[in-house]
């Protein structure tokens, strides 16, 4: 594990908090977060490093890295004699993408549950008509349902532009 000066590593935990108390770890608890802005400030880290890094739990670590690896957040980079694995983090732009259509995919799970409900307010419209907020509520789910129309757009994109790349990097 790389080895920073103490003035170094007391940038490094300065950024690590700055970023935990960001708008970049909205959405994510603080052992995601945290591991995954390690990647962000060191690149290459084993689970062995995060784990003194951090402090967390070996289960965690691995549990959030298989995570990681499965989301393309990170890839490995290397597995040593050991059978210690090296993995890395390519692009930080790579893995804020990846982190918006997780987030979008994650949203299009609510659909069923949106369709249900303005199904349910449409049947039952004559009644709650007379409920204050009836008609905000309705345009509410309304207009998710619309976003949910282009995230599909968006992800039906993303795919064809994966396949090509693919197809590219295959030739």
């Amino acid at each position: 594990m790389i080895t920073f000066s103490p003035e170094i590593k007391k940038i490094e935990d300065e950024v690590i908090t700055h970023f935990l108390n960001s708008i970049l770890s909205e959405g994510r608890d603080v052992i995601t977060s945290t591991i995954l802005f390690y990647f962000i400030t060191r690149k290459d880290l084993t689970q062995r490093e995060l784990q003194k890094l951090t402090g967390f739990s070996a289960g965690k670590i691995s549990q959030e890295v298989n995570e990681f690896v499965r989301m393309n957040l990170i890839t490995i980079l290397s597995k040593s004699s050991t059978g210690e694995i090296t993995y890395s983090m390519e692009s930080i732009e790579s893995e804020i993408f990846n982190r918006g259509i997780n987030i979008i995919k994650s949203n299009l799970k609510w659909e069923p549950k949106l369709l249900e409900i303005i199904a349910d307010l449409n049947d039952n419209e004559e009644q709650l008509r007379k409920l204050n907020g009836y008609e905000k509520i309705k345009l509410n789910v309304e207009e998710q349902l619309l976003r949910f129309t282009g995230y599909k757009n968006l992800l039906k994109m993303w795919n064809v532009l994966e396949q090509k790349l693919e197809k590219k990097l295959n030739s």
